[in-house]
């Protein structure tokens, strides 16, 4: 019998707690909000605080999230703080505030320098995406094209001077080459052979 209700027990308990562990993100908040109602530790608060924000981040709510994490760092001023609210605002789209945040996190805590970085480079690399989306680059011809003009790189080529040199050079020793073999062909097959 006991046995039995030990089952019972653990399927109640189970059963109770299901939209908890189902991942309930709504029911977790209110539940949390209700302990800060409660709650007068200034550390139990900014904790909780923070369990808040994290389940509403799950839920993308972001502003909503960044003011349990701006009360939580009003409470306790930590340097992890800053950095999940950079990861916050890293998702939210916020990037400037995202590198501000993670820059903070490393001159407060050192040991979080190696995922703060990675922090920063994530928001450096989302704002140069975004300038060079927002400003292309693009070349403006204002005037028609001369199709007789000369560059310098045409007169080098045709002197065969500079990087041209040694590509000239080559082709005129490989003519060169093909002149004296021709040559030779050309004085063995005219000379008649003695007889003997």
């Amino acid at each position: 019998m006991p046995v039995y209700s030990l089952y019972f027990a653990l399927f109640w308990v189970l059963f109770t707690v299901s939209p908890v562990l189902a991942g309930n993100s709504q029911h977790i908040i209110e539940q949390i909000s209700h302990d800060l109602e409660q709650t007068t530790d200034l550390q139990a608060k900014s904790s909780l605080h923070i369990y808040r924000a994290r389940q509403y981040a799950k839920i993308n709510k972001f502003e909503l999230a960044l003011e349990d994490y701006n009360d939580a760092l009003e409470l306790t001023h930590k340097g992890w703080i800053h950095l999940e609210r950079s990861h916050l605002l890293l998702a939210a789209g916020k990037y400037e505030l995202a590198y501000e945040d993670a820059n903070a996190a490393k001159e407060e805590v050192p040991t979080l320098t190696r995922e703060a970085d990675k922090v920063i480079e994530k928001a450096v690399a989302e704002v140069r995406r975004q300038y060079e989306a927002e400003n292309p680059i693009s070349i403006v011809m204002d005037s028609k094209v001369n199709p007789y003009r000369k560059t310098r790189f045409d007169l080098m080529k045709k002197q065969g001077v500079g990087m041209f040199a040694a590509s000239s050079q080559r082709r005129a020793n490989s003519a060169a080459g093909k002149h004296k073999a021709v040559t030779r062909q050309t004085t063995s097959k005219c000379a008649p052979k003695a007889r003997s």
